[in-house]
């Protein structure tokens, strides 16, 4: 790999104020197409949209959002970063195992601040007491992930608190293991 910033990256948003903040402070280079997250609520569309951004050697900071990008990637047409999912990739393997062991669903910036417009419209939980119901079968607690980029929402994590009656955990993290995630895939271009 001659040039990093050539190679086309495509990235979730959820990653986009995390990745110019790499980019800003010098840690991180390389031409980025950033995707709504939204698309991950509808795999088919996220699906078509990315198929027209994919060219050969393209790498996707994702995680395994829908099956298409498995099997574009065992054959070999993309790489994509290690990571099962966008939790995992700023985490890091271990510590996302170890707090999903313990029950955690995760909140990461930007969709906290869509709280309502994910969980109310796009996944049908508009009572909050079916809700709290379906989340606390599974889910003993949520984590923000602060990255440190945006500040903290308080009060959106209070509200979401309230409504699925359970606590939320604020853990502060670094951007070490999302930078290491992109810095690995693009070795293998």
């Amino acid at each position: 790999m001659s040039n990093q910033a050539a190679i086309s990256i495509i990235a979730c948003s959820i990653f986009k104020k995390e990745i110019k903040s790499l980019i800003e402070s010098g840690q991180l280079t390389g031409s980025f197409t950033f995707v709504t997250s939204d698309l991950h609520m509808v795999p088919q569309q996220l699906d078509k949209v990315l198929e027209k951004l994919i060219t050969p050697g393209s790498m996707l900071c994702y995680g395994s959002c829908h099956s298409q990008m498995t099997e574009q990637q065992n054959k070999g047409y993309i790489h994509r970063v290690k990571g099962l999912n966008c939790c995992e990739i700023f985490l890091g393997r271990k510590t996302y195992q170890k707090l999903r062991a313990e029950g955690a669903f995760f909140l990461l910036p930007e969709w906290t601040m869509k709280w309502e417009h994910i969980f109310k419209e796009l996944l049908g939980f508009s009572d909050s007491v079916l809700a709290s119901e379906f989340m606390t079968e599974m889910h003993t607690k949520f984590i923000y992930l602060n990255t440190g980029i945006s500040p903290i929402p308080i009060d959106t994590l209070e509200a979401i608190s309230q409504y699925f009656s359970l606590p939320v955990e604020i853990i502060d993290i670094d951007l070490v293991h999302l930078k290491s995630a992109i810095a690995e895939g693009l070795k293998l271009l």
